[in-house]
């Protein structure tokens, strides 16, 4: 069975050109991308709207636009308030796909490309709950489940039908200003993607994404004319602390499968970089885009004279930020006659276990929860050190504020962000992640440096994080735009109809640290083969990886080619007992276009160091760890 070539040289519907024009943060239309705008902003959304205003002070857009899709948005509150507020100027256009679908006329819908409704639509069913004056949603009276949602317009006709169907599963039903239904999409992904098609519509254009759930579906558009950018803004992996070959986030997993599908991912560490190399990615599209520290954070002398046992922390009372442990800290630091003090300023859900812990540990006279607080800065310039212990970050903005001020940074060994930020006793402290005897003790060895020692810490860490000021983060941006060019997007492939990839002759050898998998197929072109990658992916888990090619060779007789991959036992290191199912994959392919690989008839199971390959009942080629 031959692969599917590509239709053009550059295998890309839109005749795009490795070499033609690039982009730039001038002369181009940005759209920025959130699934909404909540009152009380987090990280991720403090960070988006930093970067539209630096690209506005340092540069000089056609325009920017912010794309949004949750249904409780009221638009233009969020904007009014925002402007106020000053986070956002005038000139910056908020869009939502519900408000915006409810402005359109019949030919502007009919923009949005979906398949005809089928018949008959289910009549409406189960408790009605209004959820605002344009969303609707109707509950199973018996399980409380939602079964349908409805979305409406001014007049409160119906705009969409988001139905559970009995028969056919999910439908999208858009409907006309006169009440006709006029497309269906089948998946929440399809509709959004229709409505980002329709609505990026100015040129030249780049389209920065910044939240996870549409992350999971925008690298699906095909034959797109703008440039698609990922920014990550936190971790990719599950359990990052464990290694670089785990898991994916569950709100990741199609984001790092499609990977290679956008023309650009910013990372903001350059340990997650390495991270997403080690998934056998070659990290071509990745690019240190770092957040952006709030101008004027770093102080240019900061206040010496500190009461050196005072710490501070700049963290949402969620567990992820196990705040927990620098409160025990205290605790231990107290027991041994070691006066500090700990302020938390943030505000979250697990508010009541910290009380708790505070009486328990009888530490109300040394650790605060003031909660959210508007004179922040002042505290961390008045603060001795910081500490951050999360189970895992991106690139920690508290941390790096906190620098900006002079406090001295004792945290955790972090997966991502103290590694790239401290250098070990020179501005700051690393401490073993998880190990709060650690940190108390580094704690105290911090308490008992001179005076001097203590000025010079602080120093460098403001020192070292004036690369995170505004116009440093732009010009980075303005450095990786300018470079950029379009991927090249295969034309999509029907994998449902396409059976596995017949190979003449498979052989499967141990190599050091691995395999090595040799796989001879006829037919293929040769423009084709030399580009394909060996996926490894898990069968019950979502831990998965890539194999680039280790050598390709081409046989005359029977015109076949040989294709070799070298696969590392360290890749399977972080999913034992785990059953990884094999196959042939083009580079920015859809993660559903890979291909099985089907086995000869002599095949046999073939044990490598840690590993062995075998053929499936269906004949298929998989690994197993060794028994």
């Amino acid at each position: 069975m031959r692969l599917r070539p590509r239709t053009n040289p550059n295998g890309n519907g839109r005749d795009a050109e490795p070499d033609g024009p690039a982009f730039g943060t001038d002369a181009v239309h940005v759209y920025n991308v959130l699934w909404g705008i909540p009152e009380s902003m987090g990280g991720m959304t403090t960070a988006a709207l930093r970067r539209i205003r630096s690209f506005q002070d340092f540069g000089n857009p056609l325009s920017q636009t912010i794309l949004t899709f949750s249904p409780r948005m009221d638009t233009d509150e969020i904007r009014d308030r925002l402007i106020a507020q000053g986070k956002m100027r005038e000139n910056v256009e908020l869009v939502n796909i519900w408000q915006d679908l409810r402005g359109r006329n019949e030919a502007e819908l009919a923009r949005l490309e979906g398949e005809p409704p089928r018949m008959p639509i289910p009549d409406e069913d189960g408790e009605l709950e209004n959820i605002t004056a344009f969303y609707d949603v109707f509950r199973n009276s018996r399980t409380g489940r939602v079964i349908r949602r409805k979305y409406l317009r001014g007049d409160g006709s119906l705009l969409l039908a988001d139905i559970e169907d009995p028969k056919l599963g999910r439908r999208f039903i858009l409907h006309s200003p006169a009440g006709e239904p006029m497309a269906e999409w089948r998946r929440p992904r399809d509709f959004y993607n229709a409505w980002i098609t329709a609505t990026v519509t100015k040129s030249p254009a780049v389209v920065i994404v910044d939240d996870k759930k549409v992350s999971e579906f925008i690298h699906e558009i095909p034959n797109r004319d703008f440039a698609l950018i990922l920014f990550l803004h936190g971790s990719h992996l599950r359990h990052p602390w464990n290694g670089d070959h785990g898991q994916p986030l569950k709100a990741r997993t199609d984001t790092m499968r499609n990977f290679d599908r956008f023309d650009i991912v910013g990372v903001q560490t350059q340990q997650q970089a390495e991270a997403i190399r080690a998934l056998g990615f070659s990290g071509e599209n990745i690019r240190l885009l770092t957040g952006e520290l709030p101008q004027g954070s770093v102080v240019s002398d900061p206040p010496m004279l500190r009461d050196t046992g005072n710490a501070i922390m700049v963290a949402n009372l969620i567990d992820l930020k196990r705040i927990d442990h620098p409160i025990r800290a205290v605790a231990k630091l107290r027991d041994r006659g070691i006066a500090v003090s700990l302020t938390v300023l943030g505000e979250g859900p697990a508010r009541p276990k910290l009380e708790t812990l505070i009486d328990e540990l009888d530490l109300g006279d040394r650790v605060a929860l003031p909660g959210y607080v508007n004179d922040v800065h002042e505290r961390l310039t008045s603060a001795s050190f910081s500490t951050l212990t999360s189970t895992s970050e991106g690139l920690p903005l508290s941390m790096l504020e906190a620098m900006g001020a002079g406090c001295v940074p004792i945290v955790y060994d972090i997966t991502y962000g103290p590694q790239d930020l401290i250098d070990q006793g020179d501005n700051g402290f690393i401490t073993p992640w998880s190990d709060i005897d650690a940190l108390a003790d580094q704690i105290e060895e911090f308490l008992s440096l001179e005076p001097s020692e203590v000025e010079s810490m602080r120093r460098a860490a403001v020192s070292s994080v004036e690369r995170y000021l505004p116009e440093a983060g732009y010009r980075r941006w303005q450095e990786a735009l300018g470079e950029m060019r379009l991927t090249n997007l295969p034309d999509s492939v029907d994998t449902k109809s396409a059976p596995s990839i017949e190979v003449k002759k498979l052989t499967c050898t141990p190599i050091a640290g691995g395999s090595r998998i040799e796989i001879e197929i006829d037919g293929i072109l040769q423009s084709t083969a030399e580009t394909l990658q060996l996926v490894v992916a898990g069968r019950k888990l979502s831990t998965f990886f890539i194999s680039e090619l280790s050598e390709i060779s081409f046989r005359r007789f029977g015109h076949r080619t040989v294709l070799t991959f070298d696969v590392d036992d360290e890749s399977f290191s972080e999913s034992a007992g785990e059953t990884f199912d094999v196959f042939l994959r083009r580079p920015h392919d859809l993660w559903s276009s890979k291909r099985r690989i089907s086995t000869p008839k002599r095949f046999r199971v073939t044990t490598a160091t840690a590993s062995e390959w075998y053929a499936t009942k269906h004949g298929n080629l998989s690994v197993r760890p060794r028994k």
